[in-house]
């Protein structure tokens, strides 16, 4: 779009979204909201690893059986 075509309105909403939207990262999560939605320390160890490795044993003994 060309300058040409911007009004004092369009204007406005520039300034006024950099001060609005400036410092937010993680889709506008409050720092509460990030820290919530991340990963956490799982005391098991690596429970999803050793899931996928026995079901796919399971599926590949199935596989095999013929």
């Amino acid at each position: 779009m060309s300058e040409a075509f911007f009004d004092e309105y369009d204007y406005y909403n520039f300034d006024h979204d950099k001060h609005i939207f400036t410092g937010h990262g993680g889709k506008q999560r409050t720092k509460r909201e990030a820290s919530e939605h991340t990963n956490h320390f799982d005391p098991s160890g690596h429970s999803r690893k050793i899931v996928t490795k026995l079901v796919n044993t399971e599926n590949n003994k199935k596989s095999n059986k013929h």
